[in-house]
């Protein structure tokens, strides 16, 4: 391992805490098909590194394997399309009941 990848491992190793607090892929049923944006090259490769850490949470890697295999994302943003207000209110449910990864 060179220096930059030591570098980038010991800042993944201090971000070990991060909450998944968005949309997943039990959500999008909520959503109309123009809410999903078809993932670019660069964010395939996003995903795929990220797959490839032996440090992933099987949770992260279930959530970008469902992306990566059906070809889209989803903005948090989307959510407005159920109203002004559901945004929060999603947000806000999530967290009360601890509905995060």
């Amino acid at each position: 391992m060179n220096l930059a990848q030591q570098q980038l491992h010991i800042r993944l190793l201090k971000t070990c805490n991060i909450k998944w607090l968005g949309l997943r892929k039990d959500d999008l049923q909520i959503l109309p098909q123009p809410a999903f944006i078809k993932l670019k090259p660069r964010d395939l490769q996003i995903a795929r590194s990220l797959m490839s850490s032996k440090t992933l949470q099987e949770t992260y890697r279930a959530e970008l394997t469902a992306m990566v295999e059906k070809g889209h994302r989803v903005e948090i943003e989307a959510l407005y399309f159920r109203g002004f207000n559901f945004l929060s209110q999603y947000i806000a449910t999530k967290i009360v009941k601890s509905d995060y990864i």
